[in-house]
């Protein structure tokens, strides 16, 4: 990474944590079960790909939370093509000791070894801030050649369930988006 894409990252994220420590509010209303679709976009706006969405939202430890997510790359529209990818993915967050955001939990757990986070060797480091505009799970990742990735999600409530804006950003430059909405499954 440049010297330029670090200042610029050093200044905006006081300002980001900044609005966030102002409006950290509690995530219940945001639990629940989600089903919906997004449209992934290139660099230059173009839908590259379609979605079929399914999303958990859950309480994790009394303070934390879970995020259960399951992304069907679409095939010419449909679940039921060749080529279909099937993406499944859980993250738990717990609150940050003093912060006014979650952190990552790898804590071992029953079946699981303890994994020491190494963000020097390319692990993600993520956390999240949930406040008055939704659940926003940032990861960041240091590339092998020494670039830096940053992922944002923000998911806000709309009256029906949620949106999603994703952000894939590599060395300052966005390079994949995805917006798409979901609503509230029964």
């Amino acid at each position: 990474m440049n010297r330029r894409a670090w200042l610029a990252l050093a200044l905006q994220a006081p300002l980001a944590l900044r609005s966030a420590i102002a409006r950290v509010v509690p995530a219940d209303p945001l639990f629940g079960a989600y089903v919906g679709t997004a449209s992934v976009l290139d660099e230059s706006g173009q839908v590259v790909e379609e979605r079929d969405l399914d999303l958990s939202i859950e309480p994790f430890r009394r303070t934390g939370l879970r995020l259960r997510t399951i992304s069907v790359s679409l095939v010419d529209g449909r679940r039921d093509r060749p080529g279909v990818v099937r993406r499944e993915s859980e993250t738990r967050f717990l609150p940050a000791s003093g912060r006014p955001y979650l952190v990552e939990d790898r804590e071992p757990g029953l079946f699981r070894q303890r994994e020491e986070l190494q963000p020097m060797a390319g692990d993600p480091v993520r956390w999240a801030v949930v406040d008055t505009d939704g659940l926003h799970v940032y990861a960041f990742v240091l590339l092998e050649d020494g670039r830096y990735e940053l992922q944002v999600a923000h998911r806000r409530p709309t009256a029906e369930g949620l949106e999603l804006d994703f952000l894939r950003i590599v060395d300052g430059r966005v390079v994949r988006r995805a917006r798409g909405r979901m609503v509230r499954a029964g």
